[in-house]
């Protein structure tokens, strides 16, 4: 499992790379299939994005600590409302959640306005792409939510911090991202 998450943000950041190059370079060279490609990978993105998600949320309902972020951010004791929200809970997995949001968020934003907007389109899935790359860079180098450990594996986690097992925060990293995330598509329009 952690050599699959490591896997598909890896390939999540070479798609969304190729996203921004053939996005720009179908509108240099006004080639639409090349253009299309871009869009296509685009979209990709999203994909990988939501099985990685899952596959760190899946760690984390299932106990898996020898990954050191479900280790950090929860225990067998913890609810699974809990659980499932550890996704967010720490820097690593928030970082993780930016980048669905924001590809969820993009792939909405290109795929309404790809008509009425059609010759900025390769500039949007540009700058998204770009901002993302930003993101999968910091979490593949610096911050990989699917790190493990190598050697004595705790058979019980440390828990989420208590601060953060309430309703409340529940819903305020979300609805903090919705906002900060949001706020990247109409900036790259």
């Amino acid at each position: 499992m952690p050599a699959l998450g490591t896997f598909l943000l890896l390939t999540c950041f070479v798609v969304a790379a190729y996203a921004a190059t053939a996005s720009i370079a179908g509108a240099r060279r006004q080639s639409t299939r090349l253009t299309e490609s871009g869009i296509g990978a685009f979209y990709l993105v999203t994909a990988l994005m939501a099985v990685a998600s899952a596959t760190i949320m899946y760690a984390f309902v299932t106990d898996s600590y020898h990954i050191k972020y479900v280790d950090r951010y929860s225990d067998a004791a913890q609810p699974l409302l809990f659980k499932l929200t550890a996704y967010w809970g720490g820097l690593d997995g928030s970082i993780m959640f930016w980048v669905l949001l924001l590809s969820v968020f993009g792939a909405i934003a290109v795929r309404n306005a790809r008509e009425s907007h059609r010759e900025l389109i390769p500039h949007v899935v540009a700058v998204i792409a770009i901002v993302e790359m930003f993101f999968l860079f910091l979490m593949v180098v610096h911050n990989n939510p699917f790190e493990t450990y190598l050697a004595d594996i705790p058979q019980d986690g440390q828990g989420l911090n208590p601060l953060l097992q309430n309703v409340y925060m529940v819903i305020h990293p979300p609805s903090l991202y919705i906002g900060f995330v949001g706020m990247t598509i109409p900036f790259a329009f």
